[in-house]
């Protein structure tokens, strides 16, 4: 409470100064024109102020010279109860977690949707990465942040929906070259071509580094293309595809807290010995096509097919090489209708299918030894839903129900699994206070262990782990939302139940290889605060969540855990960010970020101390030229870039960089 005391102190005391500072020539009375932004995330287009639902929603400008665009953590700042881990670790990708989902995350992403361009990055059993994200084209990021499986099905206990470029008036030709610490670089090159009814833009990104620790360089190349037609007003068909290519990126592994104080640079030396790392080809492709056949009936499609090809090597001998090639192909389809002008109706069915062949083999000093494991892992889903949104004079109701069945198992099984599950949402905005929005919400949210860890199955045997199961979570929001020429303010108080959470711990016959199980129930309470100001040069950000997640009724072994809290996951943030651009084209920004304590294992025996990071970002605007550069963890802070839950012997650790410059220019023709 001392801290949370501290922290709220902080951010009250920043927005009053910024606000004086602001207001200390203009009139209280002055009212900001906004321009109303109107989001799909939540299925059914509406402005974004009325819908029943927390979230954030950010956009960046086209060339993007406030941004390093090393991951995806530089556009995700400023979310209130999202926490973002491991963006030096490019072995394990981006760990991200929304209020406690996603924390369980060995590597990539869990519980969390991730929609790019319309297409699902997720796969059907809740497996997300985000290695082969064209950052440089990043537009818009919308972020729902509580459990929306009447939206998305499996894994959404969170929702991340980003937008690239798709709309420009020229044609145009950019390059962007970027240097900096620890020998990182990054060259791209954009191409956006336009003439009446087509448009096109192509992206080819090549990034590296030698990694702030030892054992950790990587090398990853990105080309991504979009076509957008429009055969009428009402007819709108685009294309997309992308092709990543990532030959190698080390993984340093976790230390244990001694080996930190020793070098927090050095890997861990199983990693080395092992030579643990991984390899990624990653191809997807898409088609979406629109039509409005009138005022009152709408039709939106959508196909794709995603293939991965996969090496990865780990620190122990035994199943410690994988190679892993999926297929991934899906589609939907959502007709909208609007009886009457404050009526509106949709009905949306999809379906996707994954096939998971997955290898093991003994991995002798880096090398392919005897064959451990050779199995085909199947997970497929089809779904219906039905939203209804109905506006009265006095605010906007949502109600919503979908209907997922899922069907998995592996070539070795007898039986595979088939798993019917139904979630409603409801949710209410009243809207006759002004300026004033209240709104509240109820969802529900189920999530499927993902294929990688139902396959690690701790009895060695092949097929799955017969004792991990789904974790489902009812959410309840209660949010206030008010525009004034203060800014925007928005409040959130949740209060989530979940049951069978999913939780990583490892064995002493394979430290280094995550293992998962059922830890009864999980409580989670909080309350999420942001602010954001937009006025001439200016531009101000505060984000606040103070977050009580803590088990409920889990019994482990002998232990009673219950009330003891959610390992990987702060209890609170703050972050605030200011920046100005001069009118001689110069522009500067300062963010930063508190995170406070967590713990590391599920029996709360290790606390990780809190830590507050400051970045500073500046740039120059020329004509055709742009050079940026930044100085990151500007007052050179020794934090963690991830925390290992429940890692065998401690080794929970994995540094984050200290003091670290990059240098970079645009250059547009």
């Amino acid at each position: 409470m001392k801290n949370f005391c501290r922290s709220l102190l902080a951010c009250c005391i920043f927005g009053l100064f910024f606000t004086v500072n602001l207001f200390g020539q203009d009139s209280l009375q002055q009212k900001i024109a906004l321009k109303e932004i109107t989001l799909d995330a939540a299925r059914i287009k509406a402005p974004k102020r009325i819908l029943p639902f927390a979230l954030t929603y950010r956009t960046f400008p086209e060339t993007q010279p406030n941004i390093p665009q090393n991951s995806l953590e530089d556009y995700l700042v400023g979310v209130p109860g999202l926490f973002a881990q491991n963006t030096q670790n490019f072995a394990q990708d981006l760990r991200l977690s929304i209020r406690g989902f996603g924390a369980r995350a060995a590597f990539g992403i869990r519980g969390i949707q991730l929609i790019v361009d319309g297409i699902p990055e997720t796969t059907p059993d809740g497996q997300g990465q985000l290695d082969n994200l064209p950052l440089g084209l990043i537009n818009a990021i919308t972020v729902l942040r509580g459990p929306a499986a009447t939206f998305y099905g499996n894994a959404s206990g969170g929702v991340i929906k980003i937008n690239t470029l798709s709309d420009f008036e020229n044609n145009f030709v950019r390059l962007r070259a970027q240097g900096g610490s620890y020998a990182s670089s990054n060259l791209s090159a954009t191409v956006g071509l336009k003439n009446n009814n087509t448009k096109a833009i192509f992206y080819q990104s090549l990034s590296q580094s030698d990694g702030y620790r030892d054992h950790s360089q990587y090398k990853q190349q990105v080309f991504n293309a979009r076509v957008f037609h429009d055969f009428s007003s009402s007819s709108k068909l685009s294309a997309q595809f992308n092709f990543t290519h990532s030959p190698y990126a080390y993984d340093a592994g976790g230390i244990n807290m001694a080996s930190v104080q020793e070098n927090r640079l050095q890997a861990r030396p199983q990693n080395k010995s092992y030579k643990t790392f991984e390899a990624v080809d990653h191809l997807k492709t898409g088609l979406q096509w629109e039509k409005a056949f009138s005022q009152k009936f709408s039709l939106s499609t959508y196909l794709f097919y995603a293939h991965r090809d996969f090496e990865g090597r780990l620190p122990f001998e035994f199943g410690g090489l994988v190679d892993l090639v999926r297929n991934y192909f899906g589609g939907g389809a959502a007709l909208e209708y609007q009886p009457q002008d404050n009526h509106r109706l949709q009905i949306r069915v999809s379906f996707a299918d994954q096939t998971d062949h997955r290898k093991r083999f003994k991995n002798i000093a880096g090398q392919a030894g005897d064959i451990t494991l050779d199995q085909e892992e199947i997970f497929n889903n089809s779904a219906i839903s039905i939203l209804d949104e109905y506006r009265f004079s006095f605010g906007l109701l949502r109600a919503g129900l979908r209907f997922d069945r899922q069907k998995l198992g592996t070539n070795t099984a007898v039986n595979n699994t088939t798993l019917n599950i139904v979630n409603p949402s409801l949710g209410f905005t009243y809207t006759a206070l002004g300026d004033h929005l209240l709104f509240a919400c109820f969802a529900t949210s189920f999530e499927t262990p993902t294929l990688n860890e139902l396959s690690a199955n701790p009895s060695g045997e092949q097929g799955f782990n017969p004792n991990l199961t789904s974790s489902k979570a009812n959410n309840f929001e209660l949010g206030w939302r008010y525009s004034s020429p203060f800014g925007l303010f928005e409040t959130t108080l949740y209060t989530i139940r979940t049951n069978n959470e999913i939780l990583p711990y490892e064995l002493e016959a394979f430290p280094g290889r995550s293992f998962y199980q059922n830890t009864g129930k999980t409580a989670r309470n909080g309350i999420e605060i942001q602010w954001e100001l937009q006025k001439t040069a200016w531009h101000w950000i505060v984000a606040f969540n103070y977050a009580a997640l803590q088990f409920k009724d889990y019994q482990l072994d002998d232990k009673d855990l219950s009330r003891k809290k959610l390992p990987g996951v702060p209890q609170q943030q703050l972050f605030a960010a200011v920046s100005y651009d001069f009118s001689n084209g110069w522009g500067l920004m300062s963010r930063n970020q508190y995170n406070g304590a967590l713990y590391t294992d599920n029996a709360n025996q290790n606390r990780v101390s809190p830590y507050f990071v400051s970045n500073l970002k500046i740039w120059k605007s020329m004509d055709r030229f742009e050079f940026f550069g930044g100085v990151n963890n500007l007052f050179d802070r020794k934090y963690n870039d991830n925390i290992r839950i429940n890692a065998w012997g401690s080794r929970y650790y994995e540094p984050a960089p200290l003091r670290n410059f990059y240098l970079g220019m645009n250059y547009t023709f």
